[in-house]
């Protein structure tokens, strides 16, 4: 299940504090994100516009935990997105 976290001031800044690395992109209107999994838990950060995950909608400034193994495709929105994520 995807868990909404609270999205930081500065999310790349404190995705490193934390010891992780941060990975910043970008995607355009209505890009599409087949269904896939990640074999570590992702933490992602919405910084501009907005994008759904499994038909949840997460608007800017927003945050999600994904599990390592679940199954989940992605939809950016009518003015594309951009997030900073990172493999914990």
């Amino acid at each position: 299940m995807i868990e909404r976290i609270d999205p930081p001031g500065d999310p790349e800044r404190a995705l490193r504090d934390s010891g992780h690395e941060p990975h910043a992109w970008s995607a355009g209107p209505h890009a599409h994100f087949p269904t896939h999994i990640h074999a570590r838990p992702k933490r992602l950060f919405v910084v501009h516009g907005s994008i759904s995950f499994n038909g949840e909608q997460l608007t800017a400034p927003a945050g999600i935990r994904i599990p390592a193994g679940f199954a989940h495709e992605a939809d950016a929105g009518a003015n594309g997105v951009e997030c900073v994520e990172a493999f914990e």
